[in-house]
């Protein structure tokens, strides 16, 4: 098999392959960071070793009249972890490109108190030491979160980690090097950049980030996003095969590092830089308007939100709108029920920012091995509800769904916010869906009915379109979801598969069953999800008659500038040859510039064949 990373040695330089976390150039001087348990930073010409303090070693068990003590350890420790965030609020606040994160370090404080609440339980209980106590809750919420079947939720298990660490410090007297000692045009590269040092980051000239794991909807990435920071991930040994003081040429498009670079490179790279903040400029005009393509054909890109840090770049970079806000988070993370207000809260802030643009909010999506712990511990709840996921889960929660809704017909009152239930099945469970809205509506004396869209992400809801979408102001096509069902795959496993895409034939043909329906009932079609910030992919929606595209804000501007370099005609002829494929590396191959001129021409000559069948 290929190596994971492919790599380079050419007259001391290094190239080396990873993945975008956060797009745009970078050149400057590699800061290597350790983040074991004690934070070390070597910066440049200086020996700084990690300090020779090892943690102690605990008994493996206590007695019982030691507990108080220990637990008095646990509340020290979580006091000076409260000082340390209050601190890291004080920076977002002052930083108007991270001041959404306040949210973020809000939630990290909640969960300390709740690790710590734990801790203390494991220690009565178990007669263990606090270290041991605090490293086995840690443990075992990571194990629980990595269990999740949602890319942004299983990523969470970063702030954990990160809540952990600081309080383990605390316990052990550790104190962390300050991270504001970097030198100018310095780039971070480490294992792991936890959410909390990403927030202490912002002033600190930071001009990059490169690590060995993270992923593209970790709080990290999103921070680097909000301050514009390139970061690139998935660079194995990173923090062996690059030093401090290496020069290093960070490209957050292609995802290639390169370390020691040649002048002839420097030169070439510094070219790019120019042209980049020329295009950005661009770009920035392009977005204060409608995208289109070449032939005039407008397509509207919305925004994927996961939190409110999100809107941020959303609104930078001119979309015209969220097209799914993921609720997920606010629940998984809580202990009890989220209330009415709290969810108000949130939502009311976000819809006041985006103006006369949508709101488009996605009730929850929990079921299955995504249960919050406040469902977790409830006896009343119906085991049977278990095995469900999305709406009919919400369905069987109607008082978590009901409080849900009352939010944001509430906040719906006052701007285009619009409801979007996830993994809609067909008529029955949408219509329970809609009465619910509708009741609530009532209740509340409002004027306004929101907007109801379902997401189409499921085989059974492709045999039920005419019956959902007689109902639906709208509709969403979900195409992770959508795929994973269709090829029948497991979507963490696959994730690096080639085989599993949407890409593939079977699920181009399904979007396109699900415009010709649409069309029928005049219902709009949007396609969440981020395989849609591909160009080539975006190409055949376009193709296939999809107009509007929610997408990672991060890549709307290399989305418009290439969309606006589409013709839809060709686009169209495309995807028609796409859906007679027979495999995703086919259609890829429909795709390249040789392929896709020979095949357009044949087309010219041919009739036009039915879907699916063999060309």
């Amino acid at each position: 098999m290929p190596p994971t990373n492919p790599t380079l040695k050419e007259n001391g330089m290094e190239r080396m392959e990873g993945k975008s976390l956060s797009s745009g150039l970078a050149k400057g001087i590699a800061v290597v960071v350790g983040y074991e348990l004690q934070r070390t930073i070597t910066l440049p010409d200086l020996d700084q070793p990690a300090p020779d303090q090892a943690a102690p070693d605990q008994p493996e068990s206590i007695s019982r009249a030691r507990v108080p003590v220990e637990c008095d350890r646990m509340d020290d420790a979580l006091e000076r972890s409260q000082r340390d965030l209050q601190e890291l609020k004080t920076i977002a606040s002052d930083n108007s490109s991270v001041a959404s994160a306040i949210e973020l370090v809000s939630a990290h404080a909640a969960m300390a108190g709740e690790i710590a609440s734990l801790v203390k339980d494991r220690i009565s209980n178990d007669l263990v030491g606090v270290e041991e106590a605090l490293d086995s809750v840690i443990v075992q919420t990571v194990s629980r979160l990595t269990k999740i079947d949602n890319d942004y939720l299983r990523e969470r298990e970063t702030d954990v980690r990160d809540i952990g660490q600081r309080m383990m410090r605390h316990l052990l007297g550790l104190t962390p090097t300050n991270l504001a000692e970097l030198p100018s045009n310095a780039i971070i590269v480490a294992r792991e950049l936890v959410p909390s040092d990403a927030i202490a980051l912002a002033n600190s000239g930071l001009v990059g980030i490169v690590t060995q794991i993270g992923g593209n909807l970790g709080h990290t990435a999103i921070i680097a996003r909000s301050l514009g920071i390139p970061a690139v991930s998935g660079i194995a040994n990173v923090t062996q095969r690059i030093t401090s003081g290496m020069t290093l040429l960070l490209d957050g498009e292609t995802g290639i590092i390169t370390a020691e670079p040649s002048p002839e490179q420097l030169s070439n790279f510094d070219a790019r830089i120019v042209e980049a903040e020329r295009l950005t400029d661009a770009s920035d005009t392009l977005n204060s308007g409608p995208c289109r393509t070449l032939d005039g054909i407008e397509i509207t890109l919305l925004g994927n939100v996961g939190l409110s840090a999100d809107l941020d770049q959303v609104l930078r970079r001119g979309m015209a709108g969220v097209g799914l806000f993921r609720t997920e988070f606010l629940y998984l993370q809580s202990k009890q029920r989220p209330d009415t207000e709290a969810q108000r809260r949130i939502f009311a802030p976000m819809a006041k920012r985006l103006g006369d643009r949508p709101l488009v909010i996605r009730t929850f999506d929990l079921g299955g091995d995504k249960l919050p712990p406040f469902l977790s511990l409830d006896e009343n709840m119906d085991p049977s509800s278990l095995s469900l996921r999305g709406l009919r889960f919400s369905l069987a929660e109607k008082h978590l769904l009901r409080s849900q809704l009352t939010a944001i017909v509430q906040v719906a009152q006052d701007a285009d916010v619009r409801i979007l239930f996830p993994m809609v099945i067909g008529g029955h469970d949408f219509a329970q869906a809609i009465s619910m809205v509708e009741e609530v509506v009532e209740e509340c004396q409002a004027f306004k009915r929101p907007l109801i869209g379902a997401m189409i992400e499921t085989p059974a809801a492709l045999f039920c379109l005419d019956e959902i979408l007689e109902l639906a102001d709208f509709v969403a096509i979900g195409t992770n979801d959508l795929t994973q069902y269709l090829l029948a795959a497991d979507r963490e496993l696959s994730a690096e598969s080639e085989l599993v895409t949407a890409m593939h034939p079977a699920v181009l043909r399904a979007i396109q069953q699900v415009v010709v329906a649409a069309k029928r009932w005049n219902c709009p079609v949007c396609v969440c999800g981020e395989e849609a910030s591909d160009p080539e992919f975006a190409e055949l929606l376009i193709g296939l008659g999809i107009q509007e595209l929610s997408i990672s804000p991060s890549r709307a501007g290399d989305l418009a500038t290439a969309i606006g370099k589409m013709d839809s005609a060709t686009a169209s002829a495309l995807a028609q040859l796409a859906q007679k494929c027979r495999s995703p590396q086919e259609v890829r191959q429909l795709l390249t510039p040789e392929s896709r001129q020979e095949r357009l021409e044949e087309s010219d000559h041919q009739p036009a064949d039915a879907i699916g069948t063999r060309s």
